[in-house]
């Protein structure tokens, strides 16, 4: 990459400092470089969760990589704390212009094709590969197509970096355009003519924000993460990062999207895209459609595995206690049964 000071080859040799997850949690700044896109030095953010010091027992540990949605980050310290017990090593990526990643100047969350993260989900992964036995990436909404194609795209390039995925976990993962069949159409057909026309256009945000106020303990959730870097109302988008989206999902659905290692789909059961909050904005996806993941589950790995989990939100492990119970338990069996499989040890 142009322009990026080197990097230790190993999650080992990195120098986490505290991060405002608290106690056990550290973070630390990958430099990536030039930004293709044209805006600020871009870089990503790993962090991680350490209780005690960091041994050869913690490194003997397979890692999870946990991987955020749209104007998102990675705050899920309770879901941290529960695979870390389960005996992984527990790390989360805030993707370029993310979260604690984003840096004065830079559009946030702005990337012109989803492509373009290949290079923060390579980076993080081989340091990770190079001080554990194995990585399970874990993809929520965008992060779970975007795990999904960079996965894939690694397993059609035969790259030594897929030998070490051994599993993919994918959380309400963006697998279709969760819209009625014209406004499909206008995405796919128009706005492409659109941009060419008007390159820098703006989109309104796009996300329900029903869906933040039933997570965030300032209004009727149970979640205190950070508004700065997960903002109630979402911040706009230009055109070009939904042309990208659309670009990456049409992929997918043509066929070129087998991550090539087992995958867990786990999903609500139904959506509701209601803006007014009601009980059932606490017991459905009010962001995507569960139906169209469903529909790509062949599509994402010839080896995947779809859980439906009856009054899941959006993010599974984000809700209610019993339901993400309920979701924790599926994914530690699920894995469970993968590493028996590759005799990986577990702590």
């Amino acid at each position: 990459m142009p322009n990026s000071p080197a990097l230790p080859t190993s999650a080992a040799d990195l120098k986490f400092v505290p991060d405002e997850l608290g106690e056990g949690f550290g973070q630390c700044f990958l430099e990536l470089g030039d930004d293709p896109d044209g805006e600020s030095p871009i870089r990503c953010t790993l962090v991680r969760y350490c209780p005690d010091a960091p041994d050869d027992s913690f490194f003997s540990r397979p890692a999870m990589l946990f991987v955020h949605g749209m104007t998102d980050y990675f705050f899920q310290d309770h879901v941290a704390r529960h695979f870390h017990d389960s005996g992984f090593a527990v790390y989360g990526l805030d993707l370029r212009k993310c979260g604690r990643s984003w840096r004065e100047g830079q559009t946030w969350h702005h990337v012109s094709d989803q492509s373009l993260y290949d290079v923060d989900l390579s980076t993080a992964t081989s340091l990770l590969a190079a001080a554990h036995a194995a990585v399970v990436p874990v993809g929520h909404s965008t992060g779970g197509l975007d795990v999904t194609m960079w996965a894939h795209r690694l397993f059609d390039a035969g790259s030594p970096l897929h030998s070490s995925i051994a599993a993919i976990v994918l959380n309400s993962p963006w697998f279709g355009l969760q819209f009625n069949p014209a406004v499909r159409f206008v995405i796919n057909r128009v706005l492409p003519v659109v941009h060419k026309l008007r390159p820098n256009m703006l989109l309104p945000g796009g996300i329900n924000p029903t869906y933040g106020r039933s997570l965030h303990v300032t209004e009727a959730g149970e979640w205190n993460y950070n508004l700065r870097l997960k903002p109630l109302e979402p911040r706009p988008k230009y055109l070009q990062w939904l042309l990208g989206v659309a670009r990456e999902i049409r992929r997918l659905h043509s066929g070129k999207g087998d991550t090539g290692v087992p995958t867990l789909l786990l999903t609500s059961h139904t959506h509701h895209f209601s803006k007014k909050l009601s009980r059932e904005s606490y017991n459905a996806d009010l962001i995507l459609m569960p139906s169209q993941m469903w529909q790509q589950a062949s599509n994402a790995s010839s080896l995947s595995t779809t859980v439906v989990i009856e009054g899941a939100l959006h993010d599974v492990f984000l809700s209610r206690p019993k339901v993400r119970d309920q979701a924790f338990a599926v994914a530690d069996e699920w894995l469970s049964d993968v590493f028996n499989e590759r005799k990986v040890h577990r702590a």
